[in-house]
């Protein structure tokens, strides 16, 4: 009698430990999906991002101490840590000052550098891309960004107009209200590269609002944290 009333008892106790168990994994299983939900967004994706310039090639400049490149990195690392953030992986073309043209010497730096970008964000397995510049005209009235898109890709398309009406939000341009479209442009970048991607002017080096804009730490920060967004918003629909 004493040894089926301990076996009935051992029996109840697994049962109530296994009960115990099944509970606090099914809780662990459901913070895991509301943390995927709210904090990892992007979980799974491939993301490039393709800082451009570097290097020799330091893009367009105000005088010699503000280079294009610089900025472009900057934005691009900042990028980086917020999509990675959402559960992201991201590949960058370059995370350092040099340029993808292997350092030749034939009078094709360029070409080959750009080569070399399409290069990495076609063997990425990339969800997408984003190609990070600073513009420049001789009409120095111009500002803000303006999103550039391939004419032949639909999902482009989308991700730009994603990217460029967050883009239009950025609390410095309120007062003047941009209200810009996405661009098609016909570049070498989005025209070889396999997935979807946009080429992202941040702004223009040749105006000196924006020019004092881009080199700030929280407008560089604003300007990723939306297109961040805009990328949730991209894989959302």
């Amino acid at each position: 009698m004493i040894l089926l009333i301990s076996k009935n008892k051992l029996v109840l106790f697994l049962c109530m430990f296994i009960i115990i168990i099944s509970i606090n994994l099914l809780k662990f299983t459901a913070i895991r999906d509301v943390m995927k939900m709210n904090n990892e967004t992007l979980w799974g994706k491939i993301i490039v991002i393709d800082p451009g310039h570097g290097g020799i090639d330091g893009g367009t400049c105000h005088g010699n101490d503000i280079l294009e490149k610089n900025i472009n990195l900057s934005i691009s690392l900042k990028l980086k840590k917020e999509l990675q953030k959402r559960g992201a992986t991201v590949v960058m073309t370059r995370e350092t000052d040099d340029s993808l043209d292997d350092h030749i010497n034939n009078g094709n730096r360029h070409a080959e550098d750009l080569r070399e970008r399409v290069r990495i964000i076609n063997n990425s397995n990339a969800d997408l891309f984003i190609s990070i510049h600073v513009n420049y005209t001789k009409n120095i009235k111009r500002q803000g960004p303006i999103v550039f898109y391939y004419l032949y890709s639909e999902k482009s398309k989308v991700l730009a107009e994603n990217v460029q009406t967050h883009l239009n939000g950025l609390s410095a341009y309120k007062e003047i209200g941009l209200n810009r479209r996405p661009v098609e442009g016909s570049y070498y970048i989005l025209k070889n590269t396999l997935p979807p991607g946009v080429i992202i002017e941040t702004g223009f080096i040749s105006n000196e609002v924006d020019r004092e804009l881009l080199l700030e730490e929280k407008h560089q920060k604003e300007i990723t944290i939306l297109i961040k967004n805009s990328i949730v918003e991209y894989f959302d629909k």
